[in-house]
C-alpha cells in the first residue's frame, strides 16, 4: 500500500514511517522539506499552497493519508496562536479539497488530540468519543476545528475517513518542550555532568492519560490494514491517570546520581486542566486494540534513549575538540 504521512518528519511521523516500511508499506513523507533534503519518497508540501499539495498527491497516488501536520505545544499555541491555527485549521482546509480531487478513494487519517475535549472529567468518569468538547487552550479549539470540519465535509463523501483523538503520547525521539521529554532530558544531562542537578518543574498536580509511543503507532498500523472502516471518532488511551508529580518521581527513582527538584513559576500554563482521562473501548471493540506498555515500562526506555542520546552528543564534542586541537589530535 502506498502511505502519505502528511507532516511526517516530526516525532511520531518518524517511528510510524519505521514501522510501516518494516511491513513493507512503501511511504511517502511530505513535510516543510528544502531542496537538498527532498528524494523520491521525501516531498516538500506548503499547505498554505494548493499547487503544492496537489503536486504532491498526484506524484505519490497515495492508498492511505495520515495527516499529522500540526503545531502540536500548547504552550507555544498560546504565545502564538495566529500560527497555530494557520497551521492546524487553515493547513487542514487547503489540503481536505486537494484530496478530494486528487486522492478520493484513500483513506484519510485525520490525527486530532485528547485535548480537545477540555472541560471536565475524572478519573472514574473518562471522556468518550460521545463527550462533549470544551477545548480550553488555542491548540486544543485549533484541532477541534479542524476536526469538526472534516467530519462534516466527509459525512457528504464516500471517502474512509477516520478522526483521531490520542491522549498524551511519549517516547524516544520526541523533542524537548513536552513534560516527559523535558524531565529525561534534564536527568540525562544531569547524570553525565552537562547540567544541573536542579530540575525545575511546573505544575505536578495535573493528572494526564500517557500513551507510550509504540502504543500509537500499533493503533495507526492497525487502522492501516483494517478492512472495515466506519467513519467515527477514535479516542487513543490507555484510561490510566498519572499525576505529573508521580511521573517525575518515577522517573527520578531511575536517576543515577541525586537530583533535587525545584517550581518554576515560568513553566506554568495560562489554563491548566486538573484531569485529562480518555478512554478507547470504541477502538477495542471496532478493531480490537490495546495499549501494551506499562507506564514504567515506557519512561524507562525514554530514559535510556535520551541517556544514549546526551552521550553520543558529548562523544561528538570531544571528537570534534580533538580533531579541532593540533596538540590533541596527536594524542
Amino acid at each position: 500500500m502506498k502511505i502519505l504521512l502528511v507532516g511526517g518528519a516530526g516525532f511520531v511521523g518518524h517511528h510510524l514511517e519505521r514501522a510501516l516500511t518494516e511491513k513493507n508499506h512503501e511511504v511517502f513523507i511530505a513535510d516543510r522539506f528544502n531542496e537538498t533534503e527532498r528524494d523520491l519518497h521525501h516531498w516538500a508540501i506548503d499547505l498554505r499552497s494548493r499547487s503544492s499539495i496537489e503536486s504532491v498527491l498526484t506524484e505519490t497516488s497515495p492508498d492511505c493519508i495520515f495527516h499529522l501536520a500540526a503545531l502540536s505545544s500548547v504552550s507555544c499555541s498560546w504565545k502564538t496562536p495566529e500560527e497555530t491555527f494557520q497551521t492546524n485549521l487553515l493547513g487542514t482546509l487547503h489540503l481536505f479539497p486537494s484530496v478530494m480531487t486528487q486522492a478520493a478513494d484513500s483513506r484519510f487519517i485525520f490525527v486530532g488530540s485528547g485535548e480537545e475535549y477540555g472541560g471536565n472529567c475524572s478519573e472514574t468518569a473518562p471522556f468518550t468519543e460521545e463527550s462533549a468538547c470544551q477545548p480550553r487552550n488555542p491548540y486544543a479549539v485549533s484541532k477541534l476545528a479542524a476536526g469538526l470540519t472534516l467530519d462534516l465535509l466527509t459525512a457528504r463523501t464516500k471517502m474512509r475517513y477516520v478522526h483521531l483523538r490520542p491522549m498524551n503520547h511519549y517516547g524516544p525521539f520526541q523533542r524537548e518542550g513536552f513534560v516527559i521529554a523535558d524531565f529525561c532530558a534534564q536527568i540525562a544531562c544531569a547524570e553525565q555532568g552537562k547540567g544541573s542537578r536542579i530540575l525545575r518543574v511546573g505544575n505536578l498536580e495535573a493528572k494526564r492519560d500517557f500513551l507510550y509511543i509504540e502504543d500509537i503507532i500499533s493503533a495507526y498500523i492497525t487502522l492501516v490494514e483494517a478492512t472495515e472502516y466506519p467513519n467515527r471518532v477514535y479516542n487513543l488511551s490507555s484510561g490510566q491517570v498519572c499525576s505529573i508529580h508521580d511521573i517525575l518521581h518515577h522517573l527520578l527513582s531511575m536517576s543515577k546520581v541525586p537530583i533535587s527538584v525545584e517550581i518554576d513559576p515560568e513553566k506554568f500554563r495560562p489554563v491548566e486542566l486538573p484531569v485529562l482521562v480518555s478512554s478507547a473501548k470504541r477502538m477495542s471493540q471496532d478493531f480490537g486494540w490495546q495499549p501494551k506498555y506499562s507506564l514504567k515500562a515506557g519512561l524507562e526506555k525514554t530514559l535510556n534513549w535520551w541517556r544514549e542520546k546526551i552521550q553520543a552528543e558529548t562523544e561528538n564534542d570531544i571528537n570534534h575538540r580533538t580533531f579541532s586541537n593540533g596538540k590533541e589530535r596527536d594524542i
